[in-house]
C-alpha cells in the first residue's frame, strides 16, 4: 500500500456504495437523525484530515486514500474493465490557526469513534473514509476549499486572539 493524492474511479465506486448503505440504514432505521449525523460527522472528520497537506494527519489521509485505491482494484478485475484516476484537487489555504481547529476535530472524532457502539463506529469510519477520499476529488475538494477551510481558519483565528487577550 502506498500513499496517494488522487482516487481511482473504483475508489469512487466504494465511496458511493458506503454512502448508499448509510442512506439505506437511515431510511430503514426510521429516519433517525442520529444515524444520518454519524456519517456526516465522519465525512467532516475525514475532510478535516485531508485538509492537512503535511504532518501526521495529512500522512494518515494519503494512506487512507492509497489503501482504498488498492482495495478498489477488485472492481476492474471483477468486471474486466480498466481503471483510471479521477480529476483531483489540492486542498489549500489552511493556516496554523485553522490547523489547531483541525487537530481538535481529529481528537474529538477519535474520541467519538472510540466511545461509539459497534454499528455507530462502523458508520463513522465509513463516513471518515468517504470524507477523506472525496476531498481528493475536484468537486468535493473545491467545496472543502471554499467552506471548511475558511471556517476553520476563522475559528482558529478567533481562538488565538481570545487567548492573546488574557
Amino acid at each position: 500500500m502506498t500513499p496517494a493524492t488522487a482516487i481511482n474511479i473504483s475508489t469512487l465506486a466504494i465511496v458511493v456504495v458506503l454512502f448508499t448503505l448509510h442512506i439505506r440504514t437511515f431510511i430503514k432505521g426510521g429516519k433517525d437523525p442520529k444515524v444520518l449525523l454519524s456519517g456526516i460527522g465522519g465525512m467532516i472528520a475525514g475532510s478535516s484530515l485531508a485538509m492537512c497537506v503535511g504532518g501526521a494527519l495529512g500522512v494518515v489521509a494519503t494512506w487512507i486514500v492509497g489503501g482504498t485505491n488498492v482495495a478498489s482494484a477488485v472492481a476492474p478485475w471483477a468486471t474486466g474493465t480498466g481503471d483510471r484516476t479521477i480529476a483531483s484537487t489540492q486542498v489549500q489555504g489552511l493556516n496554523m490557526e485553522g490547523g489547531i481547529v483541525v487537530l481538535a476535530v481529529a481528537v474529538l472524532s477519535w474520541v467519538c469513534i472510540r466511545d461509539a457502539g459497534k454499528k455507530e463506529r462502523i458508520r463513522q469510519i465509513g463516513g471518515l473514509i468517504c470524507g477523506v477520499c472525496l476531498t481528493y476529488t475536484g468537486g468535493y475538494g473545491g467545496l472543502v476549499n471554499s467552506t471548511l477551510i475558511p471556517l476553520y481558519n476563522g475559528i482558529g483565528g478567533q481562538l488565538v486572539s481570545l487567548a492573546g487577550s488574557f
